[in-house]
């Protein structure tokens, strides 16, 4: 092949894998696997409703009604759940490739999302995003709460129960706390005064004992074992 035929043969094939790459739709990997009610996917400037079947993919925002909610199934074998009156956003589905490139991150803006992990979650990273925490995970079954109201003598944020496995809830303060299956932590924005005479600040994330009814299971969580 002459050269300037074959330079230009290189450079069409440079031309179109740029061009397919742009255009590329954004990674599928998950499957919603059952809903109960009214629960609504934004897809860019699409509305749509979720339905047994339907792929998720990066960038979709799932809401559920007040009586509604929607049990889904990753790739990697990770189950989730998101319960009544929530809303979340997929903001990453990289589940394939080199190990250290693969990442899960999807972001709870308000209500309850339960999460298992799959046996293929060892190999990624997954992270859970709210306003007021960051949660990271290891080999876990774990259950969010975003909080619009106080609870007990906590401000509005996020509380995370782990069942099994371990995670790792980080807050806006800096401050951070590991937790084992069986204890439930909190993360909200920093107190802007001590509590009590002579007491100090507590730490945006913490460990909370009394948190009366706030994660409650659903009919639907029997798809989670």
């Amino acid at each position: 092949m002459p050269m300037t035929t074959r330079h230009a043969f290189v450079s069409s094939f440079i031309c179109a894998a740029v061009l397919f790459s742009l255009a590329a739709p954004a990674a599928y990997a998950a499957r919603i696997g059952f809903v109960q009610g009214k629960v609504t996917i934004v897809r860019g400037d699409k509305s749509m409703p979720a339905k047994t079947g339907l792929r998720l993919r990066e960038g979709d925002e799932v809401t559920s009604e007040a009586d509604a909610q929607a049990f889904f199934k990753f790739d990697d074998g990770a189950r989730g759940l998101i319960r009544a009156d929530s809303q979340l956003v997929v903001k990453e589905l990289k589940l394939k490739g080199p190990s250290a490139a693969r990442q899960k991150t999807i972001r709870l803006a308000k209500g309850s999302l339960r999460y298992i992990s799959g046996k293929a979650t060892v190999r990624q990273k997954v992270v859970f995003e709210t306003s007021t925490a960051t949660i990271g995970i290891r080999g876990t079954d774990i259950e969010i709460v975003v909080t619009q109201e106080p609870v007990n003598d906590n401000n509005p944020g996020t509380f995370l129960k782990v069942n099994t496995g371990a995670a790792t809830l980080a807050a806006p303060d800096g401050t951070s706390v590991d937790v084992a299956a069986g204890e439930v932590v909190y993360g909200g924005e920093p107190e802007l005064s001590a509590r009590g005479v002579g007491g100090k600040r507590r730490a945006s994330a913490r460990a909370v004992q009394a948190v009366g009814d706030l994660f409650k299971s659903s009919s639907l969580d029997r798809f989670m074992k």
